[in-house]
């Protein structure tokens, strides 16, 4: 029985479960402190209020490269992933505060116009949009995608779930396994924001509140084409929504996430701008360090 379900997204292989719980729980109880609430973070430090992490990263151990030059995915995840590195370079391009960021994205877009086309084929494709993602500023200087095998498997992680049914049923079943009725909240970042909003489709009992953060759920051409159920809609459990962006984050599509999830309950809150550090504005523990993010938690525990 869990009172708060943390859901991650993307990331390396070697950062276990219960490595990510302890640094959001110190992120998350560190931001409380700071605003006045100390019980409830003693209550997350001490283990009161049981907090556990739906982990599903191990799946995507079979795409993995194990070098510069490998791509281990099939052409259909590919092109999945090729898309994705499109609309992480569109984001950046329509929303960065860096105007030199966003002409470089704009840039690489039209390169990447002019240099793929259908002869080429599906994996040099990949291969030129993950370079691309390489010249641009958020991306290189957060790690997303310094390397190609590094950026090959971050996109290997979207491509695989929103392509693989194998993973996607068993990342789904991870967060399922969490949420009980006893659960009063939910953290979800990242692709773990598309995860949860999946798992939450499915979960009958009430939910009073969802928090989600640098989330792709926005993204036209690879999740809100390929999201379940469609058409777009908050899921019937969810008594509260709160979506939390940053506009320099590569990953976040839409800076008013709410406005795509019809609901005519007033579930959906007006989406929460914070601003994180420049070097990793995507990360889940920088989202985790602001009020904006934490405070939620304290009207449902």
């Amino acid at each position: 029985m869990t009172d708060v379900v943390m859901v991650h997204g993307i990331g390396p292989l070697d950062e276990s479960p219960d490595e990510m719980r302890a640094d959001w729980i110190g992120a998350l109880s560190g931001t409380l402190r700071k605003a006045g609430r100390t019980a409830h973070a003693e209550g997350l430090e001490t283990g009161r209020a049981s907090v556990s992490m739906a982990y599903y990263r191990h799946l995507f151990k079979p795409f993995e490269p194990k070098n510069e030059w490998d791509c281990p995915l099939p052409e259909k995840l590919a092109h999945i992933g090729g898309d994705a590195a499109q609309d992480i370079l569109g984001n950046v391009a329509r929303h960065a505060t860096d105007p030199t960021d966003r002409a470089d994205a704009d840039r690489e877009l039209a390169a990447l116009g002019k240099d793929a086309g259908p002869e080429q084929g599906v994996m040099e494709i990949f291969r030129l949009a993950v370079a691309g993602l390489a010249h641009v500023g958020p991306l290189a200087q957060s790690g997303f995608a310094t390397l190609s095998s590094r950026g090959m498997f971050h996109l290997g992680q979207v491509a695989s779930y929103l392509g693989d049914e194998s993973v996607r049923k068993q990342a789904v079943e991870s967060v399922l396994a969490c949420v009980t009725p006893r659960t009063k909240v939910v953290f979800a970042h990242s692709l773990g924001t598309v995860v949860a909003y999946e798992a939450l489709h499915r979960v009958s009992h009430p939910l009073p509140l969802l928090v989600t953060f640098g989330s792709p759920l926005g993204m036209r051409t690879i999740v809100r084409e390929k999201l379940r159920p469609s058409p777009l809609r908050v899921p019937p459990c969810l008594g509260r929504w709160v979506n939390v962006v940053d506009r320099d984050d590569f990953i976040v599509a839409k800076l008013h996430l709410e406005r795509l999830f019809p609901c005519d309950r007033g579930v959906f809150e007006i989406s929460r701008k914070v601003k994180n550090p420049n070097l990793n504005p995507h990360a889940a523990v920088h989202y985790l360090g602001h009020p904006e993010t934490a405070l939620p938690l304290t009207e449902v525990l």
